[in-house]
């Protein structure tokens, strides 16, 4: 074990993961002994905002930090929207306990922006921005990358990471819906 944390939590929809998704998990595993990702909007798939199915990103998910020995620190969850922010923390942290009642709570919240971690200001004392904006980063959206790949713009390859570019060209993915 090697973080100062034992455990942290980042909520995320990674339509599909990118650079910046990576670099937050990235730092969760330098600074926690234990990753949570939650892959959240499990409700929606086949749409513009929601392409991926919850399997088809937690697979990304797992693909990217396979064969590392960080992948083994890794949670990955799926759960729905109640679209409710002043009860969002809670529902989180409720629906975490429930799925992983093992699991100590998450001591440390990763979020991409200040916007981001809004949600969970007063429910945790330590939180940690992965700033989307930060001017030695490429600027990424998970709205920018999906564009690019629904107007065969090739681009795509460069924010999102090359171990799962095949499943997002797999023409079996496309006709199934999941973009």
């Amino acid at each position: 074990m090697s973080g100062k944390f034992k455990s942290g939590l980042a909520v995320m929809r990674a339509q599909p993961p990118h650079i910046g998704h990576i670099k937050l998990i990235r730092r969760m595993l330098e600074e926690c002994d234990k990753a949570v990702i939650m892959l959240g909007s499990v409700q929606e798939q086949g749409t513009d905002r929601n392409p991926y199915t919850y399997i088809a990103r937690k697979q990304m998910l797992q693909k990217i930090f396979a064969g590392t020995p960080e992948a083994e620190r890794i949670v990955i969850l799926g759960m729905f929207d109640i679209n409710n922010p002043t009860q969002w923390a809670d529902f989180v942290l409720d629906f975490l306990h429930e799925a992983l009642p093992e699991l100590p709570r998450p001591e440390v919240y990763y979020a991409g922006s200040e916007y981001d971690a809004q949600w969970f200001r007063g429910v945790f004392d330590n939180i940690r921005i992965e700033n989307r904006v930060d001017y030695n980063f490429p600027y990424v959206s998970g709205s920018m990358v999906r564009d690019m790949i629904k107007i065969g713009d090739k681009r795509w390859k460069n924010f999102v990471p090359e171990a799962i570019h095949d499943m997002i060209e797999q023409p079996a993915t496309l006709k199934k819906g999941i973009i």
